[in-house]
């Protein structure tokens, strides 16, 4: 008699990476590949607004918009796609020891944002955002270990010398 087990195969960043999906959306995060969700109206409307208020940052900067980034390294088990990263103006694939801010957009992925990804960078040395669709706000997760700031709608925060405005990165209610 045959027993079937199951076995995971657990992938590095360097492994994952050499993986073709087509036009599929995928992370890997923990070692294994996740679908990611699909991208609505008041994400796309938030990225496009961080992308354009940051997009002042070049030349020395690159603005990392959904692309894969390895956390913390090649040999890792995380290669997370933040919705918005701003890395070292460089050619090829980057890594968290590459970036300066990561940004994540969250509507319906809130929970794994700041459960997982948000250690996930914080302890990578990136200081990491969150924009809460929902409560319409901005949360700022420093690597210092202080506690997380929260900036409420009419606010304004500020990313590497470039203001913005809490308020413009929602659509109307």
């Amino acid at each position: 008699m045959h027993l079937l087990t199951e076995s995971v195969h657990l992938l590095s960043a360097e492994e994952y990476l050499t993986l073709d999906f087509g036009e599929m959306r995928t992370e890997l995060l923990g070692g294994v590949i996740y679908d990611m969700s699909p991208i609505n109206t008041p994400h796309v409307y938030a990225v496009d607004m961080l992308t354009g208020f940051l997009g002042v940052l070049f030349p020395q900067y690159l603005i990392h918009v959904q692309n894969p980034v390895a956390v913390p390294d090649w040999q890792g088990h995380d290669v997370p796609n933040p919705d918005l990263a701003i890395i070292k103006n460089q050619y090829g694939r980057a890594t968290a020891a590459d970036s300066f801010v990561f940004f994540e957009v969250s509507d319906s992925t809130y929970k794994l944002d700041r459960d997982y990804k948000i250690p996930l960078y914080v302890n990578a040395g990136v200081h990491s955002y969150i924009v809460n669709i929902p409560a319409r706000c901005v949360q700022f997760y420093p690597t210092d270990g202080t506690e997380p700031l929260a900036y409420l709608e009419g606010s304004v925060f500020s990313v590497l010398g470039v203001t913005i405005s809490v308020s413009a990165l929602f659509g109307p209610v």
